[in-house]
């Protein structure tokens, strides 16, 4: 899946009005700086150079270099990937998951942040972020079985550090005491095993459809795909959450459950629903919008 989203920033481009006329040389025409040129010849690099000398000190480069290219980037595209969606999912685990579950505004925490998330990832991996999207994608042909069991793994252990940071970030959370939640999916008092798995299902099949239709399929919607995407999972989790708490997500429901150990019997229940979910949405994708190009099947992401 790839967002079209913001184009990277471009470290060589100045805007030329933008700098203020300094003082410079006292010496001929060299006495006023030109608008937007740095204040000095590096300072663009400054920051970097900095960094990469501290870790020089430290022995990290050492190590770090043979992965590296020469603009300090991991060489390897699909390691980069993995690092996304391990980052992103811990992101949106670490601000999603600590809402407080029986305030109003956990649906909106989980909405936008997933939509800060897609924003900041879709250029590198595509921000998939949820193994039920990789499934999904998977299903299709827009990306090969092995990369996408590793993107899931990725996510999974993305949403586990996320739970043991907030975990160490809010007081008595163990205790169910302060703001926090442990972000733990469970269903509501009087909800029955077969209502978790319809809720879970019909989210996931919202959530993952719009992800196709925004961000997958042609044309798309370009910049504003991540607003509808995570608008989505704002409409399910204001109906749906009351009920199952709206996971939609196996790496969210895997996360607070091996850190908290809370819900676990039940957590397989979800990652079902939400897969079963995701598989239908794939199959209703194909039909309208058929699979993935031949072309794509073969290469893969």
């Amino acid at each position: 899946m790839s967002l079209e989203v913001q184009p990277k920033y471009d470290r060589n481009f100045h805007d030329e009005g933008a700098g203020l006329v300094e003082l410079g040389s006292t010496s001929g025409s060299q006495g006023l700086k030109q608008p937007g040129a740095p204040k000095y010849a590096d300072d663009d690099d400054l920051l970097p150079v900095v960094l990469e000398r501290y870790l020089e000190k430290a022995g990290v480069m050492q190590k770090l270099r043979p992965y590296l290219d020469v603009t300090g980037q991991v060489k390897n595209e699909f390691a980069r990937c993995l690092m996304a969606e391990f980052f992103g999912t811990l992101l949106f685990q670490m601000f999603g998951g600590s809402a407080p579950a029986k305030d109003t505004t956990a649906p909106a925490a989980n909405g936008f942040a997933l939509v800060a998330v897609i924003y900041a990832f879709a250029n590198i991996s595509g921000a998939h972020i949820n193994p039920a999207v990789t499934f999904a994608l998977i299903c299709t042909g827009h990306m090969k079985w092995w990369k996408g069991l590793l993107y899931m793994i990725a996510q999974i252990l993305g949403a586990i550090f996320g739970a043991l940071i907030y975990a160490g970030l809010i007081p008595a959370l163990h205790l169910g005491a302060g703001a926090g939640s442990p972000g733990c999916f469970g269903p509501a008092a009087g909800v029955r095993n077969g209502d978790v798995f319809g809720w879970e299902t019909m989210m996931t099949f919202l959530l993952v459809m719009t992800v196709y239709a925004a961000a997958v399929a042609k044309p798309g919607h370009g910049n504003t795909a991540p607003l509808a995407i995570g608008l989505s999972l704002y409409a399910a989790a204001i109906s749906g959450g009351p009920f199952t708490g709206a996971s939609l997500n196996p790496a969210r429901t895997i996360g607070p459950a091996v850190v908290f150990t809370c819900n676990v019997g039940v957590s397989f229940l979800y990652i079902a629903a939400e897969l079963f979910g995701a598989a239908l949405a794939a199959g209703l994708s194909i039909f309208l919008y058929g699979r993935a190009p031949a072309s794509v099947r073969t290469t893969g992401l």
